[in-house]
Protein backbone atom coordinates (compact mmCIF):
# COMPACT_ATOMS: atom_id res chain seq x y z
CA UNK A 1 0.00 0.00 0.00
CA UNK A 2 1.41 3.44 -0.70
CA UNK A 3 0.17 6.54 1.29
CA UNK A 4 0.35 10.41 0.69
CA UNK A 5 0.85 12.72 3.65
CA UNK A 6 -1.38 15.29 3.27
CA UNK A 7 -3.12 17.84 5.70
CA UNK A 8 -7.01 19.40 5.58
CA UNK A 9 -8.66 22.63 7.24
CA UNK A 10 -7.88 25.38 8.70
CA UNK A 11 -5.42 25.65 10.97
CA UNK A 12 -4.16 22.09 9.11
CA UNK A 13 -4.89 18.97 10.12
CA UNK A 14 -2.46 16.17 9.44
CA UNK A 15 -3.82 12.99 7.55
CA UNK A 16 -2.24 10.01 5.84
CA UNK A 17 -4.30 8.45 3.09
CA UNK A 18 -3.85 5.61 0.99
CA UNK A 19 -2.98 6.79 -2.60
CA UNK A 20 -6.04 4.67 -5.21
CA UNK A 21 -6.53 5.15 -8.73
CA UNK A 22 -9.00 2.96 -8.66
CA UNK A 23 -11.39 5.30 -6.92
CA UNK A 24 -12.25 9.00 -7.55
CA UNK A 25 -13.08 9.97 -4.36
CA UNK A 26 -11.05 11.12 -1.29
CA UNK A 27 -12.19 11.02 1.99
CA UNK A 28 -11.21 11.00 5.82
CA UNK A 29 -11.42 9.55 9.09
CA UNK A 30 -13.89 11.06 11.48
CA UNK A 31 -12.14 12.19 14.41
CA UNK A 32 -16.01 11.26 16.07
CA UNK A 33 -16.73 7.56 14.29
CA UNK A 34 -17.03 4.76 16.88
CA UNK A 35 -14.16 2.90 14.73
CA UNK A 36 -11.69 5.52 15.66
CA UNK A 37 -12.72 6.24 19.19
CA UNK A 38 -12.16 2.68 20.30
CA UNK A 39 -9.94 2.03 22.87
CA UNK A 40 -7.31 0.41 20.73
CA UNK A 41 -7.14 4.11 18.52
CA UNK A 42 -7.02 2.06 15.14
CA UNK A 43 -6.70 5.61 13.30
CA UNK A 44 -3.77 7.27 14.99
CA UNK A 45 -1.32 6.18 12.27
CA UNK A 46 -3.65 7.30 9.29
CA UNK A 47 -4.98 10.36 11.18
CA UNK A 48 -9.22 11.81 11.83
CA UNK A 49 -10.00 15.11 10.93
CA UNK A 50 -12.47 16.85 13.04
CA UNK A 51 -15.02 19.42 11.35
CA UNK A 52 -15.62 21.58 14.62
CA UNK A 53 -11.52 22.42 14.43
CA UNK A 54 -11.85 24.00 10.78
CA UNK A 55 -12.39 27.20 10.42
CA UNK A 56 -12.93 26.96 6.35
CA UNK A 57 -14.91 23.87 6.52
CA UNK A 58 -18.59 23.81 4.81
CA UNK A 59 -20.70 20.94 5.05
CA UNK A 60 -22.15 20.24 1.59
CA UNK A 61 -24.78 16.76 2.12
CA UNK A 62 -25.25 13.67 3.53
CA UNK A 63 -24.58 11.75 0.27
CA UNK A 64 -21.02 10.26 1.03
CA UNK A 65 -21.44 6.29 0.70
CA UNK A 66 -18.25 4.39 -0.79
CA UNK A 67 -17.63 0.86 -0.54
CA UNK A 68 -14.88 -1.71 -1.92
CA UNK A 69 -14.56 -5.07 -3.10
CA UNK A 70 -12.80 -5.98 -0.04
CA UNK A 71 -16.11 -5.45 2.22
CA UNK A 72 -14.82 -2.38 3.90
CA UNK A 73 -17.10 0.87 3.18
CA UNK A 74 -17.47 4.88 4.65
CA UNK A 75 -20.33 6.67 4.91
CA UNK A 76 -21.30 9.97 6.10
CA UNK A 77 -21.25 13.70 4.86
CA UNK A 78 -19.40 15.37 1.68
CA UNK A 79 -17.57 19.07 2.27
CA UNK A 80 -15.58 21.45 1.11
CA UNK A 81 -12.09 22.84 2.68
CA UNK A 82 -8.71 23.09 1.92
CA UNK A 83 -6.11 20.71 1.06
CA UNK A 84 -2.95 20.96 1.78
CA UNK A 85 0.08 18.82 -0.16
CA UNK A 86 3.71 17.63 0.42
CA UNK A 87 5.02 21.04 -0.22
CA UNK A 88 2.41 22.97 1.39
CA UNK A 89 1.03 23.93 -2.26
CA UNK A 90 -2.92 24.14 -1.21
CA UNK A 91 -5.56 23.86 -3.00
CA UNK A 92 -9.23 25.74 -1.70
CA UNK A 93 -12.25 23.79 -2.35
CA UNK A 94 -11.53 20.61 -2.28
CA UNK A 95 -14.70 18.50 -1.89
CA UNK A 96 -14.16 15.23 0.30
CA UNK A 97 -16.19 12.95 2.16
CA UNK A 98 -16.07 12.48 5.79
CA UNK A 99 -16.48 8.91 6.98
CA UNK A 100 -18.96 9.04 10.03
CA UNK A 101 -19.08 5.17 9.80
CA UNK A 102 -16.39 3.33 8.32
CA UNK A 103 -15.12 0.12 8.68
CA UNK A 104 -11.44 1.63 7.43
CA UNK A 105 -8.94 2.83 9.13
CA UNK A 106 -7.50 4.51 6.47
CA UNK A 107 -8.93 7.02 4.59
CA UNK A 108 -8.59 7.46 1.12
CA UNK A 109 -7.13 9.65 -1.91
CA UNK A 110 -8.79 8.60 -4.55
CA UNK A 111 -7.38 9.96 -8.09
CA UNK A 112 -9.21 8.19 -10.64
CA UNK A 113 -11.77 9.23 -13.50
CA UNK A 114 -14.27 11.65 -12.43
CA UNK A 115 -17.33 9.29 -13.96
CA UNK A 116 -16.15 6.81 -11.26
CA UNK A 117 -16.93 9.56 -8.49
CA UNK A 118 -19.83 7.75 -5.66
CA UNK A 119 -22.32 10.55 -6.55
CA UNK A 120 -21.94 9.45 -10.03
CA UNK A 121 -22.06 5.92 -10.16
CA UNK A 122 -24.38 6.00 -6.90
CA UNK A 123 -26.44 8.85 -7.14
CA UNK A 124 -26.47 9.29 -10.96
CA UNK A 125 -25.30 12.88 -10.99
CA UNK A 126 -22.99 14.67 -12.80
CA UNK A 127 -19.43 14.92 -11.49
CA UNK A 128 -18.47 17.40 -8.99
CA UNK A 129 -15.25 18.92 -9.42
CA UNK A 130 -12.06 16.80 -8.19
CA UNK A 131 -8.50 17.56 -7.46
CA UNK A 132 -7.22 17.79 -10.65
CA UNK A 133 -9.80 20.01 -11.48
CA UNK A 134 -9.64 22.68 -9.09
CA UNK A 135 -6.01 22.35 -9.65
CA UNK A 136 -6.05 23.82 -13.35
CA UNK A 137 -8.82 26.12 -12.26
CA UNK A 138 -6.37 27.61 -9.55
CA UNK A 139 -2.75 27.69 -11.98
CA UNK A 140 -0.99 25.06 -10.12
CA UNK A 141 -0.85 22.75 -13.01
CA UNK A 142 -1.63 23.12 -16.83
CA UNK A 143 -3.31 19.96 -17.66
CA UNK A 144 -5.36 17.26 -15.57
CA UNK A 145 -3.04 14.62 -15.73
CA UNK A 146 -0.28 12.91 -13.27
CA UNK A 147 2.46 10.55 -13.32
CA UNK A 148 3.10 8.46 -11.31
CA UNK A 149 6.72 6.57 -9.94
CA UNK A 150 5.95 3.38 -6.93
CA UNK A 151 10.26 3.06 -6.99
CA UNK A 152 11.29 -0.45 -6.03
CA UNK A 153 9.32 -2.82 -3.86
CA UNK A 154 12.51 -2.50 -1.49
CA UNK A 155 12.33 1.14 -1.74
CA UNK A 156 10.26 3.78 1.29
CA UNK A 157 9.59 6.20 -1.23
CA UNK A 158 8.13 7.39 -4.94
CA UNK A 159 6.95 10.18 -6.50
CA UNK A 160 3.35 11.50 -7.45
CA UNK A 161 3.84 14.92 -9.99
CA UNK A 162 0.83 16.10 -10.81
CA UNK A 163 1.06 18.40 -14.24
CA UNK A 164 4.39 16.92 -15.10
CA UNK A 165 6.88 13.61 -15.76
CA UNK A 166 10.19 13.22 -14.26
CA UNK A 167 12.13 11.51 -17.37
CA UNK A 168 14.94 10.17 -15.19
CA UNK A 169 12.44 7.89 -13.37
CA UNK A 170 12.08 5.89 -16.86
CA UNK A 171 14.13 4.38 -19.57
CA UNK A 172 13.42 5.37 -22.91
CA UNK A 173 10.41 6.64 -24.31
CA UNK A 174 6.97 7.33 -22.96
CA UNK A 175 4.09 4.75 -25.18
CA UNK A 176 0.57 6.79 -25.00
CA UNK A 177 -2.43 3.98 -25.25
CA UNK A 178 -6.10 5.09 -25.30
CA UNK A 179 -8.18 5.10 -22.14
CA UNK A 180 -10.63 1.57 -22.77
CA UNK A 181 -14.38 2.46 -22.31
CA UNK A 182 -17.69 0.67 -21.60
CA UNK A 183 -18.94 1.84 -24.57
CA UNK A 184 -17.68 4.56 -27.80
CA UNK A 185 -19.43 6.88 -26.96
CA UNK A 186 -19.54 7.46 -22.96
CA UNK A 187 -16.82 9.35 -20.60
CA UNK A 188 -14.06 6.88 -19.87
CA UNK A 189 -14.93 5.29 -15.99
CA UNK A 190 -12.04 4.19 -14.86
CA UNK A 191 -7.82 3.69 -15.90
CA UNK A 192 -8.07 1.11 -18.14
CA UNK A 193 -5.86 -0.24 -20.76
CA UNK A 194 -4.96 -3.33 -22.93
CA UNK A 195 -3.19 -6.15 -22.72
CA UNK A 196 -1.94 -7.76 -25.31
CA UNK A 197 0.99 -10.25 -24.39
CA UNK A 198 2.41 -11.84 -21.31
CA UNK A 199 5.75 -13.76 -21.78
CA UNK A 200 8.71 -15.25 -19.45
CA UNK A 201 12.97 -14.08 -19.88
CA UNK A 202 15.19 -16.04 -18.01
CA UNK A 203 19.04 -14.67 -17.41
CA UNK A 204 20.52 -16.29 -21.03
CA UNK A 205 17.51 -13.41 -22.31
CA UNK A 206 15.79 -16.64 -23.78
CA UNK A 207 12.08 -15.80 -23.64
CA UNK A 208 9.11 -17.78 -23.68
CA UNK A 209 5.54 -16.45 -24.96
CA UNK A 210 2.43 -17.26 -22.86
CA UNK A 211 0.00 -16.15 -25.10
CA UNK A 212 -1.02 -16.19 -28.54
CA UNK A 213 -1.18 -12.99 -31.27
CA UNK A 214 -5.11 -13.06 -30.41
CA UNK A 215 -4.81 -12.59 -26.77
CA UNK A 216 -6.39 -8.67 -25.32
CA UNK A 217 -8.02 -8.16 -22.22
CA UNK A 218 -8.13 -5.04 -20.39
CA UNK A 219 -6.47 -4.13 -17.68
CA UNK A 220 -7.16 -1.59 -14.70
CA UNK A 221 -4.02 0.15 -13.89
CA UNK A 222 -4.75 0.86 -9.70
CA UNK A 223 -2.71 1.38 -6.65
CA UNK A 224 -6.03 0.19 -4.62
CA UNK A 225 -4.63 -3.04 -5.13
CA UNK A 226 -1.81 -5.17 -3.93
CA UNK A 227 -1.73 -7.41 -6.47
CA UNK A 228 -2.27 -8.39 -10.12
CA UNK A 229 -5.23 -9.94 -11.30
CA UNK A 230 -4.97 -12.06 -14.86
CA UNK A 231 -7.37 -14.85 -16.17
CA UNK A 232 -7.42 -18.45 -14.71
CA UNK A 233 -5.10 -20.01 -17.19
CA UNK A 234 -2.67 -17.42 -17.64
CA UNK A 235 -1.89 -16.91 -13.71
CA UNK A 236 -1.56 -20.41 -13.43
CA UNK A 237 0.89 -20.89 -16.00
CA UNK A 238 2.58 -18.02 -14.42
CA UNK A 239 2.65 -19.67 -11.38
CA UNK A 240 4.02 -23.43 -12.51
CA UNK A 241 6.76 -21.47 -14.69
CA UNK A 242 8.03 -19.81 -11.38
CA UNK A 243 7.49 -22.71 -9.44
CA UNK A 244 4.58 -21.49 -7.09
CA UNK A 245 1.56 -22.91 -5.73
CA UNK A 246 -1.64 -22.48 -4.71
CA UNK A 247 -2.47 -24.26 -1.09
CA UNK A 248 -6.21 -24.94 -0.04
CA UNK A 249 -5.97 -21.88 2.93
CA UNK A 250 -4.43 -19.26 0.96
CA UNK A 251 -6.50 -16.91 -1.74
CA UNK A 252 -2.59 -16.21 -3.11
CA UNK A 253 -0.13 -18.24 -4.76
CA UNK A 254 2.62 -19.41 -2.36
CA UNK A 255 6.39 -20.15 -2.91
CA UNK A 256 9.80 -20.81 -0.96
CA UNK A 257 11.45 -17.34 -0.63
CA UNK A 258 14.50 -18.16 -2.49
CA UNK A 259 12.78 -17.81 -6.02
CA UNK A 260 13.45 -13.96 -5.26
CA UNK A 261 17.26 -14.90 -6.02
CA UNK A 262 16.85 -15.76 -9.86
CA UNK A 263 17.42 -13.50 -12.33
CA UNK A 264 14.31 -13.41 -14.60
CA UNK A 265 11.32 -11.48 -15.75
CA UNK A 266 8.00 -11.40 -16.41
CA UNK A 267 7.18 -8.77 -19.34
CA UNK A 268 3.74 -7.52 -20.09
CA UNK A 269 2.92 -6.06 -23.67
CA UNK A 270 0.54 -2.95 -24.60
CA UNK A 271 0.14 -3.10 -28.01
CA UNK A 272 4.22 -2.95 -28.54
CA UNK A 273 5.32 -1.43 -25.61
CA UNK A 274 6.48 -3.96 -23.26
CA UNK A 275 7.32 -3.48 -19.28
CA UNK A 276 9.46 -6.17 -17.57
CA UNK A 277 8.96 -6.77 -13.90
CA UNK A 278 11.95 -8.75 -12.44
CA UNK A 279 10.68 -11.70 -10.23
CA UNK A 280 11.94 -10.48 -6.94
CA UNK A 281 9.43 -7.28 -7.35
CA UNK A 282 6.22 -10.38 -7.47
CA UNK A 283 7.61 -12.18 -4.02
CA UNK A 284 6.20 -10.64 -0.70
CA UNK A 285 7.28 -12.43 2.97
CA UNK A 286 4.06 -14.48 4.47
CA UNK A 287 3.63 -13.75 7.89
CA UNK A 288 1.30 -15.39 10.53
CA UNK A 289 -1.11 -13.41 12.82
CA UNK A 290 1.00 -13.45 15.53
CA UNK A 291 3.71 -11.60 13.57
CA UNK A 292 5.75 -14.96 12.83
CA UNK A 293 7.03 -15.63 9.55
CA UNK A 294 5.26 -18.56 7.86
CA UNK A 295 7.04 -21.94 6.72
CA UNK A 296 6.55 -24.45 4.68
CA UNK A 297 7.09 -28.27 6.42
CA UNK A 298 10.74 -28.29 5.81
CA UNK A 299 11.51 -25.19 7.76
CA UNK A 300 11.87 -22.55 4.26
CA UNK A 301 10.02 -19.70 4.62
CA UNK A 302 6.58 -18.94 2.54
CA UNK A 303 6.21 -15.64 0.04
CA UNK A 304 3.32 -14.90 -1.60
CA UNK A 305 3.30 -14.92 -5.23
CA UNK A 306 2.36 -11.37 -6.51
CA UNK A 307 -0.02 -12.89 -9.58
CA UNK A 308 -3.27 -14.07 -8.95
CA UNK A 309 -6.33 -16.25 -10.41
CA UNK A 310 -9.27 -13.80 -11.51
CA UNK A 311 -11.41 -15.95 -13.22
CA UNK A 312 -12.69 -14.60 -16.50
CA UNK A 313 -12.95 -11.40 -15.55
CA UNK A 314 -11.85 -8.43 -13.97
CA UNK A 315 -8.02 -8.00 -14.57
CA UNK A 316 -6.24 -5.49 -12.74
CA UNK A 317 -2.73 -4.62 -12.58
CA UNK A 318 -2.03 -3.90 -8.93
CA UNK A 319 1.46 -3.03 -7.04
CA UNK A 320 3.25 -6.22 -7.97
CA UNK A 321 2.96 -4.44 -11.86
CA UNK A 322 3.20 -0.66 -11.20
CA UNK A 323 6.45 -0.95 -9.38
CA UNK A 324 7.81 -1.48 -12.30
CA UNK A 325 6.00 0.55 -14.81
CA UNK A 326 6.17 4.55 -14.76
CA UNK A 327 2.76 5.81 -15.78
CA UNK A 328 1.01 9.24 -16.80
CA UNK A 329 -2.90 9.06 -16.06
CA UNK A 330 -4.03 11.87 -18.53
CA UNK A 331 -7.60 12.84 -17.47
CA UNK A 332 -8.15 15.59 -20.12
CA UNK A 333 -7.12 12.74 -23.04
CA UNK A 334 -8.36 9.86 -21.79
CA UNK A 335 -4.83 8.26 -22.49
CA UNK A 336 -2.17 6.56 -20.35
CA UNK A 337 1.34 6.93 -21.00
CA UNK A 338 3.17 4.43 -20.10
CA UNK A 339 7.18 3.06 -19.83
CA UNK A 340 9.77 1.37 -18.23
CA UNK A 341 10.47 2.29 -14.88
CA UNK A 342 14.06 2.47 -13.32
CA UNK A 343 14.38 2.11 -9.94
CA UNK A 344 16.24 3.67 -6.92
CA UNK A 345 16.70 6.87 -8.70
CA UNK A 346 17.88 10.21 -7.16
CA UNK A 347 18.52 12.31 -10.20
CA UNK A 348 15.12 14.44 -11.50
CA UNK A 349 14.13 15.93 -14.86
CA UNK A 350 10.85 17.43 -14.71
CA UNK A 351 8.75 18.60 -17.52
CA UNK A 352 5.69 19.84 -17.17
CA UNK A 353 2.60 18.31 -18.82
CA UNK A 354 0.77 21.23 -20.96
CA UNK A 355 -3.00 22.15 -22.26
CA UNK A 356 -4.12 20.25 -25.03
CA UNK A 357 -3.96 16.84 -27.39
CA UNK A 358 -0.10 14.73 -27.24
CA UNK A 359 0.88 17.20 -24.09
CA UNK A 360 2.40 14.36 -22.76
CA UNK A 361 6.72 15.24 -22.81
CA UNK A 362 8.40 12.03 -24.14
CA UNK A 363 5.75 9.95 -25.10
CA UNK A 364 4.55 8.93 -28.78
CA UNK A 365 1.70 7.04 -29.97
CA UNK A 366 1.71 3.20 -29.77
CA UNK A 367 1.99 2.16 -33.85
CA UNK A 368 -1.29 0.39 -33.95
CA UNK A 369 -3.45 0.14 -31.01
CA UNK A 370 -5.78 -2.87 -29.63
CA UNK A 371 -8.57 -1.93 -27.32
CA UNK A 372 -10.90 -4.96 -25.45
CA UNK A 373 -13.88 -4.46 -23.45
CA UNK A 374 -14.06 -2.68 -20.28
CA UNK A 375 -15.49 -4.87 -17.25
CA UNK A 376 -13.12 -4.39 -14.56
CA UNK A 377 -13.27 -3.39 -10.69
CA UNK A 378 -10.65 -3.12 -8.45
CA UNK A 379 -9.97 -5.90 -6.38
CA UNK A 380 -8.68 -4.62 -2.93
CA UNK A 381 -5.55 -5.31 -0.66
CA UNK A 382 -6.26 -8.27 1.58
CA UNK A 383 -3.20 -10.34 2.54
CA UNK A 384 -4.10 -14.11 3.39
CA UNK A 385 -2.35 -15.33 6.76
CA UNK A 386 -0.71 -18.66 6.91
CA UNK A 387 -2.46 -21.02 9.91
CA UNK A 388 -0.70 -24.14 9.36
CA UNK A 389 2.16 -25.36 7.68
CA UNK A 390 2.59 -26.31 4.29
CA UNK A 391 4.29 -29.19 2.05
CA UNK A 392 6.53 -27.50 0.02
CA UNK A 393 5.91 -29.13 -3.81
CA UNK A 394 6.57 -26.53 -6.31
CA UNK A 395 9.93 -26.48 -8.27
CA UNK A 396 11.23 -23.67 -10.38
CA UNK A 397 10.96 -24.74 -13.97
CA UNK A 398 11.99 -20.84 -15.28
CA UNK A 399 15.40 -21.34 -16.07
CA UNK A 400 16.83 -18.48 -14.56
CA UNK A 401 20.84 -17.85 -12.66
CA UNK A 402 21.07 -16.76 -8.96
CA UNK A 403 22.16 -13.30 -8.32
CA UNK A 404 22.13 -11.81 -5.11
CA UNK A 405 18.95 -11.84 -2.97
CA UNK A 406 17.73 -8.41 -1.71
CA UNK A 407 15.95 -8.58 1.83
CA UNK A 408 12.16 -7.54 1.85
CA UNK A 409 11.22 -5.80 4.42
CA UNK A 410 7.65 -7.38 6.09
CA UNK A 411 4.64 -6.36 4.96
CA UNK A 412 3.05 -4.84 8.04
CA UNK A 413 6.14 -2.10 8.04
CA UNK A 414 4.93 -1.33 4.28
CA UNK A 415 3.91 2.77 4.91
CA UNK A 416 6.30 3.81 2.37
CA UNK A 417 6.39 7.94 1.89
CA UNK A 418 4.88 9.12 -1.54
CA UNK A 419 6.04 12.49 -2.94
CA UNK A 420 3.78 14.68 -4.19
CA UNK A 421 5.58 17.00 -6.63
CA UNK A 422 3.45 19.99 -8.54
CA UNK A 423 4.39 22.00 -11.01
CA UNK A 424 4.30 21.41 -10.47
CA UNK A 425 3.33 19.60 -7.69
CA UNK A 426 5.42 16.84 -5.97
CA UNK A 427 4.46 14.33 -3.68
CA UNK A 428 6.17 11.84 -1.27
CA UNK A 429 4.36 8.93 -0.34
CA UNK A 430 5.10 6.18 2.03
CA UNK A 431 4.41 2.67 1.70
Amino acid sequence: LYYANVSIGTPPQSLRLHLDTGSSDIWVESATSSLCRSPSKPCANSGTFDKDDSSTYQRLNSDFQISYVDGDYARGDYGTDVLRLGDETSVTGLQFGIGLDSTSTEGIMGIGLPQNQVQVQRLGREPYRGLTDLMVEQNLIKSRAYSLWLNSLQSSTGEVLFGGIDTAKFSGNLTTLPINKRSPNSPAREFMITLTKVSLTNHKLVSLSLTDNEFSIPILLDTGSSYNYLPSELAKTIAKQVGAQWAHNFAVPILPCGIRNYNGTINFEFSGQQIKVPLNQLIIDAYTNNGDRGHFSDGSPICYFGIMDAGENSFVFGDTFLRSAYVVYDIDNEEISIGQALHNVTDSNILEIKAGKKSVPDATGAVSTITAVSTTTSRGNGFPIPSEQITRVATVSLETAVSIAIPLKAYAEYTNQLIILGCLLTMAFSR
